[in-house]
């Protein structure tokens, strides 16, 4: 029985239990953080002994594996590398979660700390008899889960204290998550109404006597004051504030305004404005006698509430419920009592870690995009204070102080710029543990690839015995459907045509540098493509392009408010809005009374949560949008030409935002530059005659000059960016990729039924063809790099044509094996380009926020997005394989099992790299994020789903090992539906999930319906292939 239990424990089988037990839980808890946050999925699954235990015996198993398999041998060196390596990293894992801590200091401007707020939640339990004292502190993490797995982990607990001989415990009794107040008046204690301004408008709170609350960012207490709080209390029956830092009030009732000392006492004066730290609160009333009741509220974004914890302490045979408030990220105000004789005082929150030094902050500094509010960077300039040593230090993203064990990193900052917030981190050998653990995968993975004794050298001598040189795959059915052209009256589109602007001089405006609203600077022809897209959904109008087109509309507004170029899909509002095409005027969006048609529709559809707004909605929205980007057009809004001088962000404005930000001649050439301008365009449609709008042109660019050098682009790059817009190289190679990948792919079909050597030219061509696309491919994103500034891989839009350059790469280096991989990738990344030019992934070039700002944004996104390219050639390839199956007969079945081998092999050295690649890239994103944020793993979202994809593509490849799910119709298949976690990692994570990775705001969007069409295809292919493969066996 013993012997069984081993190898059972030691067993593949159980390996592959672990791993998708381990998938499931991970991929779950996902969905809980998602619904109610971090800490009830920490509560519920990262945190808890079962999913430890999992790892734990994953570890085991893998440690007897390696002697199972006789990976110690000289020749198996770099598998033995890189399989101890996850052992090391769960070792360093281990000390980060058990020895380590992390928490956050906050500093303002000349002031000093050693304090750390710690990231994990405690009851801190204080016991004394005025003689003796019991100090602990508890260690807890509550949930508000309420689901089908609640019975994972149940928040109660029993604290038993031994103090002494005194009868002693603590038991828990309920907890409310951003506990919410509900005042009662007429019995009780005072009890003060406290109102702030939220992100949700007026926000009301209530602090009673006795207690220290948390609202908004600021620290309150109504009893004895506390160091760092407002601090409200009576005084000679009077009742007094006393602020932590200097700050103003003024009285509403006649609007008397004055100033507040820090640290000094006044007499609080209700209905009155305090400011302080940024914020500003009143307290209206005061209630003296109110009790207060509590429910579970939901904390808005951006903000921060407590939670409850009640508790019921019992100390020789008395007994008491004590109400704790508490939370994540602060310390509370302990909750003092006497009972059964004792002294308690008790507390329920995070808590203090001391450094043995100081850190002074001397300046913080905030640096935004010109012209923009958004965050360029910002640093901290501190002070180490070590006794009687003083260093100075910069402490800014991805730039780390590190002392003495204790890594400080740039966070965050107050609202009012004048203090700081370091992540800080204390974890030396777990840190190094784990990179150790990261470099010797690094190390091992990379040598198993080019090493002569490994399955992957194993797998490449089997494709050269083969010897083929064709394979059979998917014929891939593109439709592509082409935009119908709007029909308008002959009158309009001859005027249209006889007032249109010299392409010259319209691609010459075009030229002109305009900042957006992010602060980027870049070419007005930039702005033009972007705003003719989203209006008309095409590049070109009626022959004009897109400078053409939006000069006409800002020269001859009238004139171009008939013109029929926004864009209405959905047949019921063209119906509405009495069209017989999908294209109207702008001013059909008015009635006669100048009223806006869709105001009632849009409320309608911004009403709805987005999983619930139908196709007309959402088209209701995508069209009101396409008229307020005409509506900006029109008044100017997107002009942005003129640089403010002096201005200390270099912040550019258009004529209508000069409102006393320029004076004298400056404010009269913004003013009337573009009047004039526009009225030399009219005499030069005349007398076709450009030189004065010529000139103009030259002016403001001179302008641009004088006063916004220091931020002007250079020549070559607005002329790059020009270039780049004109040629839509992604989106001409979405329809390249498609015809010369199925040319290649039938002939590829054809030539494995029937050899024809003229054929062979023609695929040799068409491998040719789609190498000059990958070339044009790679110069498009050299190209995007240099424009932005930064690696084209930041967004979703850059990811995305970013994995179709890695995917066509991946066939490239699999084409020597078969050219089937080059024609299967072509068709692949066609199909991604396509889905980059979709409405909802956006290709403007943006700024990029100050943690991105780094060159682990070139290693890190690099490497894991270009495994994705790897495994989706997996999963076309196993796609294909299964096509292969339905078709086989017993007149082909040599030579499509020929096929299938080769295929498969490819596949499996495919999935190998990309397994490979997002490993490091993944580890690589924890060492990044160490060096951003103070911790290398804290189970985000994305990084998890990552390390899901991980787990799923390490079954598949262990698969063989399992006698009742190996082959080639299970391996094929697997490698098909593993690629679900790289979708649900990419794209699920990004917009269905919350987390630092992610792009989704609010609920989220529907699934595609293309999605269940896939799952509908592949299911009935693998249905068909396992009964041709049955059919044939018998």
């Amino acid at each position: 029985m013993l012997d069984k239990f081993v190898a059972f424990l030691f067993s593949m089988r159980l390996m592959a239990i672990l791993i998708l037990l381990f998938f499931v839980a991970i991929g779950y808890a996902t969905f809980i953080e998602n619904d109610f946050g971090t800490q009830t999925a920490k509560a519920l699954i990262y945190n808890t002994t079962w999913f430890e235990l999992i790892i734990v015996l994953l570890s085991i198993n893998m440690i007897a594996n390696i002697n199972r398999y006789k990976l110690w041998r000289k020749e198996k060196w770099p598998v033995l590398l890189f399989h101890i390596s996850f052992t090391m990293i769960v070792i360093g894992a281990g000390v980060t979660r058990y020895i380590s801590f992390e928490g956050m200091m906050s500093i303002r401007e000349g002031e000093q700390s050693n304090l750390i707020v710690s990231d994990r939640t405690f009851l801190k339990i204080n016991i004394h008899n005025n003689a003796y004292q019991y100090s602990y502190d508890k260690p807890l993490l509550l949930h508000n889960y309420e689901g089908p797995l609640k019975f994972l982990k149940s928040n109660n607990f029993s604290q038993d204290v031994k103090f002494l001989d005194n009868d002693i415990s603590i038991d828990y009794v309920d907890y409310i998550p951003n506990a919410v107040d509900t005042l009662i008046v007429g019995e009780g204690i005072p009890t003060l109404t406290i109102v702030l301004a939220g992100v949700n408008g007026r926000e009301t709170y209530y602090l009673q006597q006795g207690r220290a609350k948390r609202y908004l960012g600021l620290n309150f207490s109504f009893g004895t004051p506390i160091p760092g709080h407002i601090n409200f209390f009576y005084q000679n029956d009077e009742l007094m504030v006393q602020l932590p830092s200097d700050g103003e009030f003024m009285r509403m009732a006649d609007s008397f305004q004055g100033s507040v000392k820090k640290d000094s006492i006044q007499p609080l004066m209700l209905r009155s404005l305090y400011s302080v730290d940024g914020q500003n609160f009143v307290v209206p009333v005061i209630n003296e006698k109110a009790t207060l009741t509590h429910y579970a509220g939901v904390n808005p974004e951006g903000q921060e509430m407590e939670d409850l914890l009640k508790v019921m302490v019992r100390s020789n045979g008395e007994e008491q419920l004590i109400e704790l408030f508490g939370d994540k990220g602060f310390v509370s105000n302990r909750n003092q009592f006497q009972l059964g004789g004792l002294n308690f005082s008790l507390s329920y929150g995070s808590k203090y870690y001391q450094t043995p030094f100081f850190i002074g902050l001397n300046d913080f500094q905030l640096e935004r995009y010109p012209g923009s509010n958004s965050p360029a960077s910002f640093a901290s300039e501190v002070t180490l204070i070590d006794g009687e040593e003083k260093t100075n230090h910069r402490i800014f993203m991805n730039n780390v102080l590190d002392y003495q064990g204790y890594r400080f990193f740039q966070s965050s900052y107050d609202q009012d710029e004048l203090g700081t917030v370091l992540s800080v981190n204390h974890d030396f050998w777990g840190t190094w543990i784990s990179y150790l653990g990261y470099l010797m995968m690094t190390v091992g993975m990379i040598a198993t690839i080019f090493s002569k004794k490994t399955r992957f050298a194993s797998l490449r001598k089997k494709l050269d015995d083969l010897r083929l040189k064709r394979a059979l795959s998917l014929l891939l059915f593109v439709s592509i459907s082409s935009t119908i052209l709007a029909q308008s009256s002959s009158s309009i589109d001859s005027l249209i045509q006889a007032n249109a602007i010299d392409k010259n001089h319209a691609d010459k405006f075009g030229r002109l540098v305009v900042q957006d609203d992010g602060g980027r600077l870049k070419p007005f022809s930039t702005t033009t493509s972007e705003v003719l897209r989203k209006v008309s959904r095409k590049s070109e109008y009626k022959g004009l392009n897109s400078n053409q087109v939006v000069l006409g509309m800002l020269q001859n507004p009238y004139l171009w408010q008939l013109a029929p170029m926004i864009k209405v899909n959905h047949k019921d509002l063209q119906e509405k809005l009495g069209l017989d095409d999908k294209f109207t005027s702008f001013l059909s969006f008015f009635s006669d009374e100048a009223k806006y048609v869709l105001t009632n529709d849009v409320e309608v559809a911004y009403a709805k949560k987005p999983a619930e707004r139908s196709k007309y909605d959402k088209e209701v929205m995508n069209v009101d949008e396409r008229v307020n980007i005409c509506y900006m057009v029109y008044n100017g809004s997107f002009l942005r030409f003129f640089p403010i001088p002096d201005d200390k962000n270099n912040k550019w404005i258009s004529p209508s935002m000069n409102q006393g930000l320029l004076m004298g001649d400056d404010s009269l050439f913004v003013n009337n530059i573009l009047p004039i301008y526009y009225k030399s365009l009219q005499q030069a449609l005349d007398n076709e005659d450009y030189e004065v709008p010529n000139n103009t042109l030259t002016a403001i660019k001179n302008y641009q000059l004088k006063f916004g050098f220091d931020v002007y682009p250079s020549e070559m790059k607005i002329e790059s960016e020009v270039f780049y817009n004109e040629f839509k190289v992604f989106n001409r190679l979405s329809y390249y990729y498609a015809i010369i990948g199925l040319i290649m792919i039938l002939l590829l079909i054809q030539q494995i039924l029937k050899q024809r050597k003229w054929r062979n030219y023609i695929i040799k061509f068409a491998f040719v063809m789609v190498g000059i696309g990958f070339l044009a491919h790679t110069v498009g994103l050299i190209g995007r790099w240099f424009i932005s500034g930064h690696a084209p891989w930041s967004n979703a839009y850059e990811s995305v044509i970013y994995i179709a350059w890695a995917t066509i790469l991946a066939g490239f280096i699999f084409s020597r094996k078969s050219l089937m991989t080059v024609a299967a990738t072509a068709i692949l990344s066609s199909l991604l380009l396509m889905v980059a030019a979709l409405n909802w992934l956006d290709p403007e070039i943006t700024n990029l926020v100050p943690v991105l700002d780094s060159y682990w944004l070139i290693i890190h996104v690099a490497i894991i997005t270009a495994s994705y390219g790897f495994l989706a050639l997996g999963a076309l390839l196993g796609f294909l394989n299964l096509i292969l199956m339905v078709i086989q007969s017993s007149t082909n079945k040599s030579r499509i099992a020929a096929s299938l081998k080769e295929l498969t092999f490819i596949n499996e050295m495919s999935i190998t790299t990309g397994l490979f690649m997002l490993s490091v890239g993944t580890f690589l994103g924890g060492v990044w994020a160490n060096e951003s944020w103070g911790r290398y793993w804290g189970w985000d979202p994305k990084e998890t789903w990552a390390l899901a994809s991980m787990l799923i593509y390490i079954f598949v490849l262990h698969m063989r090992f399992i006698p009742k799910i190996k082959g080639i119709f299970a391996f094929n298949l697997a490698s098909i539906v593993a690629y679900s976690s790289i979708i649900m990692t990419y794209f699920g994570v990004n917009f269905y999930l919350s987390g630092l990775h992610s792009y989704a705001k609010g609920d989220p969007m529907p699934i595609p319906s293309f999605v269940y069409y896939s799952i509908v295809i592949v299911t009935i292919v693998t249905v068909l292939a396992k009964w041709r493969q049955k059919q044939l066996i018998n």
